[in-house]
């Protein structure tokens, strides 16, 4: 068998199965490019007290409520599931963005062109964010918790009160769609990554373009924010904290650019083999998510690849930071797998489970909990406990 590791699998409504007397599951692995091996989980009752049986191919280690832990075999990978603790079920379609603050306030985003703010506790929506022509792609909180900033089809990126449900601020300058946004330090400034092939710099303050920072590679997908020790003099008292960081945007083409904001000079460009959907800066790298399931980790000094990670061909769709080295990767088919950079903790993977391969949009994380919005319109919800002691 392949060295590589496989992905593990299993029926997403495993931890109810579990409970039975006489429960059966289905568990599947899958190396890239080989076929899936199907195996199944099965309970029996002994001494009063469920025991779950597994085949040959896999070790049973653990279990609670909300895990149970594996290891396979064949490859020496420890996978651990954890089920949600909760499935939010804010939205009537696919959702498209999530995002939560540290103090349980939630905005999320759908294909029913909804944008809704809710309590990531009890699930009541508290505003429904009308303003937005089309579809919402991308909500984010701003370091207070209390203001979001939101981007979509209709080419602009609007400010809110949380609380208000006020839009005091449009952002208008695009020609396309805007796919995502990042937001610099507390906020004065905002960028913006546009299907039209331009990274725009705004000020909050007064609705204004500051300059373009990337453009002329195409349709950008997705953008990050990473501070460097490059340090520029910044003359526009408009602009605040910039002259520290480090903009990385990837491409529909597969490019990725890494420019510095202040300057607004291209500091690398990396091609990789096919679209960039989703980046996240961890450890002065950039961790960049493709569309054939590749996930690369590249040095933002210039460029380099540092490490791939090569297990799935489904499209990585969503990634997040955690913490400890820790990040989450969502993807097409449905796994949200938790992985670490390093290097200990190779041989283990954490599969937040819950979702009937419908996709992983987006993933959000508030210091205590993770948030995964799926294509089958729920927000679920991890206890990030459930997964940190894994990582122990």
């Amino acid at each position: 068998m392949s060295n590589q590791s496989p992905v593990i699998t299993i029926q997403c409504d495993w931890n109810d199965v579990i409970r039975l007397p006489k429960g059966e599951a289905w568990i599947s692995s899958k190396i890239l490019n080989e076929a899936s091996i199907h195996d199944k989980l099965l309970t029996s009752l002994s001494d009063g007290k469920v025991k779950i049986n597994f085949s040959d191919n896999y070790q049973y280690i653990s279990h609670g409520p909300l895990n149970l832990v594996v290891k396979h075999i064949a490859s020496d990978l420890k996978v651990a599931f954890v089920a949600p603790s909760k499935a939010h079920k804010i939205h009537k379609k696919a959702v498209l963005s999530v995002a939560v603050s540290s103090h349980s306030l939630a905005v999320s985003s759908c294909e029913e062109d909804k944008l809704l703010v809710w309590d990531s506790r009890t699930s009541e929506v508290s505003l429904d964010l009308k303003g937005h022509g089309g579809p919402i792609y991308k909500c984010k909180f701003f370091p207070s918790g209390i203001v979001v900033l939101s981007a979509g089809a209709d080419g602009s990126c609007r400010i809110w009160s949380a609380e208000s449900g006020i839009n005091p601020v449009t952002l208008k300058g695009h020609a396309m769609a805007v796919t995502d946004i990042c937001i610099i330090e507390k906020g004065r400034n905002v960028i913006s990554v546009s299907r039209d092939g331009s990274a725009k710099l705004w000020d909050v303050g007064e609705s204004n373009c500051l300059a373009d920072v990337v453009e002329g590679h195409g349709q950008l997908n997705c953008c990050a924010i990473a501070t460097t020790t490059d340090i520029a003099e910044v003359d526009n008292e408009r602009e605040v904290g910039t002259n520290n960081k480090l903009l990385i945007v990837g491409c529909e083409s597969g490019l990725v650019v890494c420019a510095h904001v202040a300057k607004r000079g291209q500091t690398f460009a990396k091609q990789l083999d096919s679209a960039c959907n989703t980046i996240i800066v961890m450890d002065q790298s950039a961790i960049v998510g493709c569309s054939n399931g590749k996930i690369t980790q590249l040095n933002l000094q210039n460029g380099s690849v540092m490490k791939e990670w090569h297990e799935s061909a489904s499209p990585v769709q969503s990634m997040a930071v955690l913490t400890n080295h820790m990040y989450v990767v969502g993807r097409q088919d449905g796994t949200c797998t938790v992985l670490s950079l390093q290097e200990g903790f190779s041989k283990l993977r954490v599969q937040l489970t819950g979702s009937d391969c419908d996709g992983i949009r987006d993933i959000s994380f508030n210091g205590k909990w993770v948030f995964a919005g799926c294509r089958d319109s729920n927000v679920r919800k991890y206890d990030f406990n459930q997964i940190n002691v894994h990582f122990k």
